[in-house]
């Protein structure tokens, strides 16, 4: 009887050993899957967040400053452009010129361009005055800026009285453009050498309606 009760004690024994130890092992386990992140587990997220965000905003950063680059150069084009046009139109006209310098042409021009514009034999010049471009008028004398942001303009008038001219715009944040181009006049007096170019004072350009 005594080595039975000593049996059915050793059993009960490894019985709860055994239950304990299996809920041990279940604590255990809900702990592991309940634990969280570790520092360095949180270190490694950070960091890849970080360099993916750096790259993220210098796209950005980069695509507005070459968009910004794009408005700048295509003001800085067609300011130059407009003031091209107007000078050549002018020149065309031109019945004589009276005077050139690296950065001025002075001219009479033929014939009229309208009510309150400039008159017929009118004397007028265009040069650079310090980072503008202006026409000086004689009849009201009058200068009118035609172009701003110039950082050079020049002037040159070929043996054959044809002029070439060149402008060069610039903004301070870093953009320029350098437009150029040649015009003859129209209304020289007659020139055995370049009659193909003058229509010895017929010519005059017609206003649209």
């Amino acid at each position: 009887m005594l080595f039975r009760s000593e049996v059915r004690s050793s059993e009960f024994r490894v019985r709860r050993f055994r239950s304990s130890y299996s809920e041990l092992r279940t604590n255990n386990s809900r702990l592991m899957f309940q634990r969280g992140f570790t520092l360095i587990e949180i270190i490694i997220v950070i960091v890849i967040l970080a360099i993916v965000s750096a790259i993220t905003i210098k796209f950005l950063v980069d695509s507005l400053r070459i968009y910004t680059m794009t408005v700048n150069q295509k003001t800085l084009f067609d300011e130059g452009k407009m003031a091209l046009e107007r000078m050549c139109r002018d020149i065309r006209d031109a019945r004589s010129i009276t005077g050139s310098t690296a950065s001025s042409i002075t001219f009479t021009r033929t014939n009229a361009t309208g009510a309150g514009q400039d008159i017929a034999n009118e004397t007028i010049t265009f040069q650079l005055n310090g980072s503008t471009i202006e026409k000086v008028k004689t009849s009201p004398a009058i200068s009118i800026a035609i172009a701003g942001n110039v950082f050079a303009f020049t002037v040159t008038r070929g043996a054959d009285d044809e002029i070439k001219l060149v402008i060069t715009l610039s903004l301070g944040s870093g953009e320029n453009v350098t437009l150029q181009s040649k015009v003859y006049p129209k209304n020289l007096n007659k020139d055995a050498t370049n009659t193909y170019k003058n229509f010895f004072r017929n010519w005059k350009e017609e206003l649209s309606s």
